[in-house]
């Protein structure tokens, strides 16, 4: 008892978090009448995800990480922030003008020159800015997370110009599945869920003048953009997808964003 008195005193936010969620458990097993077989299954399920690889991050990453992001930025101003997700790779190589994110000479998925500014909550354009960008090819695929895919492939920063503005030639990135092999894929199976993500580019912005930001820019349109597997897609982070085609019928994009930091 004077361990568990000593724990209670030395941590009590530990403490607090702990009960609440076995009252809550406690609350939902009382409400559901769940039996003891329903209560095994779960056990089991937690057992099996345990013992694969980056399961249980994953299965947290889908039903709790927006939420996290959302109350740790409830207070923020300017652009809205979102998931970093689990595929961020720090270290991407600096680019030179003109911005090319790196990429193979066939990269699946049709060109797309992306631009906007960043400015801050006052309108005052942010000069130097940094943007540390990621994200997945026409293929689904993301650099250092599948097979015969180049380290930094897709994966670079840039930094704005005096006006605050930038712009950078990579592809359309495409909607695409979570991991759904494992664990995570089996409850969203059993509870009937789809597990597709639309498709959207990462950015980390930076300066020194103003806070630093972690979101997400998606696209109107994405067959998924409403009922995102990770709950993270925002209206606000959605931008314009604008279509071309050349005279051989290759079609590009063109798309903006202006972001806005808070001071």
């Amino acid at each position: 008892m004077a361990v568990t008195e000593t724990t209670q005193t030395t941590k009590p936010r530990l403490n607090a978090i702990v009960d609440d969620i076995h009252e809550a458990l406690v609350e939902i097993i009382t409400k559901h009448k769940v039996t003891y077989d329903e209560y095994r299954a779960a056990v089991e399920w937690i057992m099996k995800a345990s013992q694969q690889h980056l399961e249980i991050p994953l299965a947290l990453d889908v039903f709790l990480a927006s939420t996290l992001d959302d109350l740790e930025h409830e207070a923020g101003e300017g652009t809205e922030s979102n998931v970093e997700g689990p595929v961020y790779i720090p270290g991407a190589p600096r680019l030179e003008k003109p911005y090319v994110l790196p990429m193979r000479e066939n990269e699946p998925g049709e060109k797309l020159v992306f631009s906007g500014t960043v400015r801050t909550t006052d309108g005052s354009p942010l000069a130097g800015a940094n943007l540390d960008i990621w994200q997945a090819n026409g293929a689904c695929e993301y650099s250092h997370f599948q097979p015969d895919v180049p380290e930094y492939n897709l994966r670079g920063q840039l930094t704005t110009d005096e006006d605050g503005s930038f712009e950078f030639e990579t592809v359309v990135p495409a909607p695409y599945e979570v991991p759904n092999q494992g664990a995570t894929g089996q409850l969203l199976k059993a509870l009937g869920r789809h597990s597709f993500r639309p498709g959207h580019i990462h950015f980390k912005l930076s300066h020194d003048q103003a806070a630093p930001l972690t979101t997400q820019i998606y696209f109107e349109g994405d067959p998924w953009l409403d009922s995102d597997v990770v709950g993270a897609a925002k209206e606000s982070l959605a931008t314009k997808l604008t279509w071309d085609e050349d005279a051989d019928g290759r079609r590009s994009a063109t798309c903006s964003y202006d972001f806005v930091l808070s001071k």
